[in-house]
């Protein structure tokens, strides 16, 4: 894959993690912004189920691999592939 692709790639998954953040907190709450997203983000990465190592829901990692095989798929369609 090209730097370009890669580039838009992580900025659409960064965008999808930010909007997905603020839809679960509260309305009181400061929201999270592009420059408080790794904050915000839990440190555990990986989980094993079973004997094999998987990635966590909504890493940055994972929702790259999810939207670079489907480069239309939207917040509601991700958060329904794990939900």
């Amino acid at each position: 894959m090209n730097g370009k692709k890669s580039k838009l790639i992580r900025k659409q998954a960064e965008k999808f993690q930010v909007q997905w953040l603020n839809s679960l907190l509260p309305k009181d709450v400061d929201k999270v912004t592009h420059q408080t997203l790794n904050q915000a983000l839990p440190d555990q990465k990986y989980y094993y189920k079973g004997q094999t190592l998987c990635l966590s829901f909504m890493n940055n990692k994972w929702v790259e691999k999810k939207i670079k095989k489907n480069p239309n798929i939207t917040l509601e369609e991700l958060t329904k592939v794990n939900g």
